[in-house]
């Protein structure tokens, strides 16, 4: 279903509207998705800026070059979602399902991803400067070259997730699940790794000035240096 090129600004309208719809390029500003089942629709370039998609049902859909500043996205289904490019700053992504969902060189500042569900999800280049993403599950998660400074990924599980090449200046990943993780050329300076598990985790080529380190694990992990720790 398309539908034509008007101004839906704060209306429920749509949501009686079901799969697979064309809203490409709307002026979707403030609008009201709250529990909509949004499946498949396709939302490229669409001005969502403040918009309420809480609850909604988005699987697999096409929000790529969106605008998406500040809006309400909680305890979404955002499962397969394309988000390449699309602006999130501000937005409240807690406790959404993003299940290999493609966020590449997306903008995520100031976001609250705390408690999503990310597994397998991509993020590579990501700006996810100063983000809440506190008890988050991005195991598999790539988020190479992503920009993760002065964000909140205490107790996160990171399991197998690739970070290399990732900006964590000032990151909290305190209690965090690293084991298995990729952090070869991280730049972890100032990070707080306190208590993290970072069992068999490749830190070859990293940075790490002024990590904290008190209480973690680091069985079988690979140094800056190359060399194991043991």
């Amino acid at each position: 279903m398309s539908l034509a090129a008007t101004d839906i600004v704060g209306t429920l309208a749509l949501q009686r509207f079901m799969t697979n719809l064309n809203l490409s390029n709307q002026k979707l500003r403030g609008a009201n998705f709250n529990s909509a089942n949004l499946a498949g629709t396709s939302l490229k370039g669409a001005d969502l800026r403040e918009a309420d998609l809480s609850n909604a049902n988005l699987r697999g859909a096409d929000i790529s070059n969106a605008r998406l500043n500040n809006a309400k996205i909680v305890r979404a289904n955002l499962s397969r979602v394309d988000l390449v490019r699309s602006n999130l700053t501000g937005a409240d992504l807690s406790n959404a399902v993003l299940k290999d969902a493609d966020l590449s060189e997306t903008i995520l500042i100031d976001c609250d991803l705390f408690r999503v569900d990310a597994r397998g999800a991509s993020f590579p280049g990501a700006n996810i400067l100063n983000a809440n993403l506190s008890d988050a599950d991005l195991s598999g998660a790539d988020l190479s070259f992503a920009n993760l400074s002065d964000s909140d990924l205490s107790f996160a599980r990171l399991v197998s997730a690739n970070l290399s090449g990732a900006d964590l200046l000032d990151t909290n990943l305190s209690n965090a699940d690293l084991s298995g993780a990729n952090l070869r050329d991280a730049d972890l300076t100032r990070s707080n790794l306190s208590y993290a598990n970072l069992q068999n985790a490749n830190l070859s080529g990293a940075v790490l000035k002024r990590v904290n380190f008190t209480g973690a694990f680091l069985q079988g992990a690979i140094m800056p240096d190359g060399s194991s720790y043991s």
